[in-house]
């Protein structure tokens, strides 16, 4: 009996310190975690993340501007119904007419040059499936229902042009972006399946992470950058070259091609960042490499670990965006270069872009529907790291802005409007969210958003459950306020 109670009394002295030891670090343990949301089950989501792989064969001509692919993609029907029928997104083919293109006129340099898709075989589990060339959208149809619970194999051969265009998926003065470029499947839920959009700002696109495999033939004057590592480059007696590149657990798959550009290498807790620039103004690509080795730390130690060996940061002509996120990769636009340009609005947006590798890539969300999700998380970041690390006053349209922020991307009808909404909007949310709860619960807040949704996709339910559970209060007045028309 006594030895019973010495046992009991030295348990509760190591309760208690543990008490004490959680007060030094936090300053009180109301905010102690005591639950976490559960991650987005895989049940009835299609294709759902650790079952599907893109593996793609490419080629490209940079004279010609033609791709020419073949994609095999791996999943598993985790749809909790048969299949029959699977849809595509093939992007590329907003930009074939000049009245549905979303890049703006200016991007066209020597007139409207349509870019397109066509995808001209298709296999499944090895038969000849037919498809249906919708546009933006692709939809096959199975020869025989897919199981449910069954592996599926998907192949495709495909050959996309790649328009005379300052865009995400363009080229021009030797160099090609190429964002969003290659058919990818779409998302089905509960909900159905989310058929791909054109809009004419913002970015329409819902994508689940898959692992990514790609052999890349391009002339060997060019050089590269892309989502994941670039495993091997073969020179061929040709005068091209292979490239074999690899990215696991990717949101997306962007690559860009240039010829005679300058590479910069740093390094950030171990990451390797790469600078892919053009080289005109070298103090300033000196600068936003400091500040992406700055900021990749920031994020690092604010948030939890960048989930990648690498990134890229890009340099090319875009019109109609000033920087574009992808997987481990980031397109900034020439202008963003200029010695003219303003210095904080260009620290800004190094920070935002590259915090959407933390809110886009390792926790998605459906940009189509959910817009601020993202884009207010990633323009709250990059004001944190203005405050905090280069001690700037951010000054923003932000502040005190009350704007419904359940609007999705289609029902939005200026681009003025989807920036006070997305942005401005979403990052106000966080400012106030700051006022209610504090900094540090904000922040243990997003840890735990980080750790519970790494790799899978967010809804605007899950953050505000995460929120309540994580401030241990009713939080629904507070959300009244942002998700209800004004």
């Amino acid at each position: 009996m006594r030895k019973s109670n010495t046992w009991l009394w030295l348990a509760l002295i190591v309760v208690l310190a543990c008490v004490v030891w959680i007060r030094g670090i936090y300053g009180t343990t109301k905010s102690v975690i005591i639950s976490q949301s559960a991650p987005i089950s895989e049940d009835n989501l299609f294709p759902a993340p650790h079952h599907t792989s893109y593996h793609m064969e490419l080629r490209l001509d940079p004279i010609g501007l033609e791709l020419l692919g073949r994609s095999v993609i791996t999943s598993r029907n985790t749809s909790g119904a048969e299949l029959t029928e699977l849809w595509l997104t093939t992007y590329p083919n907003v930009m074939k007419d000049k009245a549905t293109t979303p890049a703006p006129m200016s991007a066209y340099y020597s007139g409207f040059d349509p870019g397109w898709i066509t995808i001209s075989s298709v296999m499944i589990n090895g038969a000849t499936a037919i498809g249906d060339d919708l546009g933006i959208s692709y939809r096959i149809h199975p020869p025989v229902p897919i199981k449910k619970g069954e592996d599926l194999t998907l192949e495709l051969e495909w050959k996309a042009r790649i328009p005379q265009a300052a865009y995400r998926y363009g080229s021009k003065d030797g160099v090609i972006l190429l964002g969003h470029f290659y058919p990818v499947l779409n998302v089905k839920d509960d909900q159905g399946w989310h058929i791909s959009a054109n809009t004419q700002f913002g970015d329409p696109f819902y994508t689940q992470c898959a692992d990514y495999t790609v052999r890349l033939r391009v002339p060997e004057a060019y050089q590269i950058a892309a989502s994941g590592d670039i495993l091997s480059v073969e020179a061929e007696d040709t005068g091209w070259q292979s490239l074999l590149i690899s990215a696991g657990q990717a949101r997306d798959f962007a690559l860009a091609a240039a010829y005679n550009y300058k590479m910069y290498y740093v390094t950030a807790d171990g990451i390797k960042i790469v600078g892919f620039f053009n080289g005109r103004h070298p103090e300033v690509e000196k600068v936003v490499m400091e500040q992406a080795v700055a900021v990749v730390k920031f994020y690092n130690r604010t948030f939890g670990s960048y989930a990648r060996s690498q990134l890229f940061l890009v340099q090319g002509p875009m019109e109609g965006f000033q920087g574009m996120e992808y997987s481990g990769l980031v397109f900034l636009a020439e202008e963003v270069f200029s010695p003219r340009y303003n210095e904080q609005r260009r620290a800004f947006l190094v920070a935002h872009e590259i915090a959407h590798q933390w809110w886009y890539d390792m926790v998605g969300n459906n940009q189509l529907q959910e817009p601020w999700l993202d884009e207010g998380l990633a323009n709250w970041s990059a004001r944190k790291y203005l405050e905090k690390v280069e001690y700037r006053s951010v000054q923003s349209r932000s502040g005190k802005t009350l704007v419904n922020l359940e609007q999705a991307l289609t029902e939005i009808h200026s681009k003025n409007s989807y920036l006070d909404t997305a942005y401005q909007g979403g990052e106000s949310f966080w400012l106030q969210l700051e006022e209610e709860l504090g900094e540090g619960q904000v922040l243990r807040v997003l840890r735990s958003y980080l750790a519970a949704y790494k790799f899978q996709t967010a809804t605007t339910e899950d953050l505000r459950r995460m929120i309540s559970q994580q401030s241990r209060t009713s939080m629904e007045s507070f959300f009244e306020k942002w998700f209800t028309t004004h």
